[in-house]
């Protein structure tokens, strides 16, 4: 362990001293890439991503690619994986059946399977889809989830999220028509049901707009629909819909305070209370701004940051130690462009071991170079090597805590 302290003061003084955080947004380097001179993904919109503690996974989405007076459509049947450790994007080899509609589906991270369902190919909205298809992150094998019950039709742009292990599934459209239905799939028995109140309705029940693209967080009990819209309308977030999963009864909250304006194809994780909305379009605008609201108070708050660009048709997720990623998107309007970058962020603090491996991460940027066994050695603990993808080519490690310092 001495050894690991000397060797990081060394490094200290060829690198600027390590700071944790909150609130501050990073675009990670692929530098691991450029090392080995390997692929990455291609920019893409209508993708999602999943994160856990060492990895975000980016499955599907589409571009247009133009060829003289040609437009061509391309969906990406694909898998990525970023290891934030080593830096690197790697494009894997699964098996089983890969979903085949790429475009706007639902996906979430349940154990260490990545769950997707529904979406469309191409044409958009010609062929969608409400099966579950499950990705083992361990095997990468592809299964499909044999379910009972009254699934959701097939559509895309739904939102998603596991509450309990429960799935529930709000809204979408098959490209004409747009649901503002919710269907729960519990993930125990493998049965679908479709949430509405029972007896008669009356006159005062309320429920809001069918729209798609929309986002959702889960509180108490109680899912909270922010925004999303149709081909030719974006919907508000003044007033919140809140659906109560006890009495499968809907209803609206009138926020006081400054809010986002309205949007589609926007981002959003949920951090304990608080849901944070981010990027967007509303049918001629594309947004950088960042969001909070407080699934107790019901108040939004604006958020110093921005990211760097405009986008919308993008997709976030969280990890569970709190760190927030943000992947591709349209980030052109006017040129019809996407991106490949991968921001990141930290919504909250995490234990004083994560934050030890982010600073060790800083000092020595080409960790997966490193000798495993060294690094073992020197005390890092085996968890934290697990979440590194080392490079197994012996020819290209290099000593243990070396002066390397990157440009």
């Amino acid at each position: 362990m001495e050894f690991l302290m000397d060797s990081v003061r060394q490094l200290r003084k060829l690198k600027r001293p390590y700071k944790f955080r909150t609130n501050k947004i990073m675009k990670l380097q692929p530098s691991g890439n450029r090392l080995r001179g390997t692929d990455l993904p291609k920019p893409r919109s209508g993708h999602r991503i999943v994160a856990t503690g060492s990895d975000v996974y980016a499955f599907g989405g589409y571009t247009p690619i133009r060829d003289g007076e040609m437009l061509n459509h391309v969906l990406f049947k694909e898998l990525w994986k970023y290891n934030i450790a080593s830096k690197t994007w790697k494009l894997l080899e699964t098996s089983g059946k890969m979903p085949e509609t790429l475009a706007s589906h639902c996906a979430v991270l349940v154990d260490n399977h990545m769950v997707v369902f529904g979406g469309t190919s191409i044409p958009f909205g010609e062929t969608c889809s409400n099966s579950t298809h499950i990705c083992n992150l361990d095997t990468l094998k592809w299964t499909t989830l044999e379910t009972t019950g009254t699934p959701p039709a097939e559509q895309y742009g739904q939102a998603m999220i596991v509450h309990q292990n429960k799935m529930y599934v709000v809204g979408g459209t098959t490209g004409f028509a747009y649901s503002i239905d919710v269907h729960c799939l519990d993930l125990v028995t493998r049965e679908w049901k479709i949430l509405e109140k029972k007896g008669t309705r009356l006159p005062g029940d309320w429920e809001p707009a069918p729209r798609y693209r929309l986002e959702i967080a889960i509180y108490d009990n109680k899912i909270f629909v922010f925004g999303g819209g149709t081909a030719l309308e974006s919907f508000d977030f003044k007033e919140v819909p809140m659906f109560n999963i006890e009495t499968c009864s809907w209803s609206k909250i009138s926020t006081t305070s400054e809010c986002p304006e309205p949007r589609r194809c926007h981002g959003c994780v949920q951090v304990d209370d608080n849901a944070y909305v981010c990027g967007g379009f509303d049918g001629s605008k594309t947004f950088s701004d960042v969001w909070k609201f407080n699934l107790q108070t019901f108040q939004w708050s604006k958020m110093s940051i921005k990211l760097p660009t405009p986008i919308y048709f993008h997709s976030a997720a969280l990890s569970k130690a709190g760190q927030f990623f943000i992947f591709g998107g349209v980030d052109s309007i006017v040129a019809n462009t996407r991106t490949n970058d991968l921001l990141s962020m930290w919504l909250k603090i995490p234990s004083l071991a994560e934050m030890s491996w982010q600073a060790l991460l800083h000092y020595v940027p080409h960790i997966s170079r490193v000798e495993e066994a060294k690094l073992y050695e020197a005390g890092v603990p085996f968890r934290f090597l697990k979440k590194t993808d080392f490079d197994s080519s012996d020819s290209n490690t290099i000593p243990c805590f070396s002066n390397h310092s990157e440009s």
